[in-house]
């Protein structure tokens, strides 16, 4: 390129516009400043409204809080005074340990077990390192219901009790941690009669029942013998109207021993010449066996 051409091409550009006084080009920068600060606010707005408006606009019908939803697999209890949680993860126990009488939770060799596939553990409370015998239970879930159980012993020198209830984990704590002691005494006793090992009578079998605070024989049977406050019961029943009684039926005599706390109660029932043939005898064996259980 030529001089000539090159400096009618620069003359062709020229010098351009005057550039903008530096005091006006600081307003205009200030305005849009301003500008983006008022469109974030908005934005900023329009979020936080969407957020509180999502628990209306999106639950999904026919859900509930807790769980117990469409697609939640375990019903909710009712009623209910705390939330359900994930099912506990229990081994289902194998046939061969299972009998007629065997509760929904059962203990082999120490360790907690779900009787068949139809139960569904919801929580578990247990003392497994308590001597002799492991103690423990579980909320469960069978069917419809809800189910409160505990159980002591490893199968089949166990006893178990259950009660239907709603799911309340402190609560059913609280019953365990008061069961366990009277439960516990009463397997013992069981377990160190003589001859193969015999589940304790269940309190609405034994001859005997309280009326007021006073063990007395129900219908059909006679009380022949009592002691009141008798020095066996340190363990298995608490000092609250304890006593024992021998109560004669039709089919034979037993040996009971109870105690009622508030309304709160237990019985041992066995029946006379298992262990003992006098009231006494028997009396000083249970105080016996109960001193090596609680030692």
């Amino acid at each position: 390129m030529n001089d000539d051409l090159r400096e009618r091409l620069e003359a062709s550009f020229g010098d351009g516009p005057p550039h903008r006084p530096v005091e006006d080009r600081l307003v205009d920068g200030r305005r849009a400043l301003r500008r983006r600060r008022r469109a974030e606010m908005i934005g900023t707005i329009a979020v936080l409204a969407a957020v509180g408006a999502a628990p209306v606009l999106f639950r999904p019908a026919g859900g509930a809080a807790g769980g117990g939803g469409i697609d939640d697999p375990t019903p909710l209890p009712t009623p209910s005074t705390t939330v359900v949680p994930q099912p506990v993860h229990l081994l289902v126990a194998p046939a061969r340990y299972l009998s007629a009488d065997t509760p929904p939770v059962l203990y082999l060799f120490g360790r907690m077990f779900r009787r068949d596939r139809a139960v569904t553990a919801l929580a578990t409370f247990g003392e497994i390192d308590s001597a002799p015998h492991p103690q423990g239970g579980a909320i469960v879930r069978i069917g419809g219901r809800t189910e409160w159980v505990l159980v002591v012993g490893n199968e089949p020198e166990r006893l178990a009790v259950a009660r239907d209830a709603p799911y309340d984990y402190p609560a059913f704590m609280r019953w365990a941690v008061e069961a366990f002691p009277a439960l516990a005494g009463r397997l013992a006793l069981a377990a160190t009669a003589p001859g193969p090992y015999r589940p304790p009578v269940a309190d609405e079998a034994s001859p005997a029942a309280y009326d007021g605070d006073r063990l007395v024989a129900k219908p059909g049977g006679t009380v022949v013998q009592r002691v009141d406050h008798p020095p066996a019961d340190r363990v298995a029943v608490p000092p609250c109207h304890d006593q024992a009684v021998r109560v004669h039926t039709g089919s034979g005599d037993w040996f009971v021993l109870g105690y009622d706390c508030d309304g709160q109660g237990a019985l041992y029932s066995e029946k006379v010449g298992v262990r003992a043939a006098t009231l006494s005898s028997w009396l000083l064996q249970v105080k016996q066996a109960q001193d090596a259980y609680e030692h």
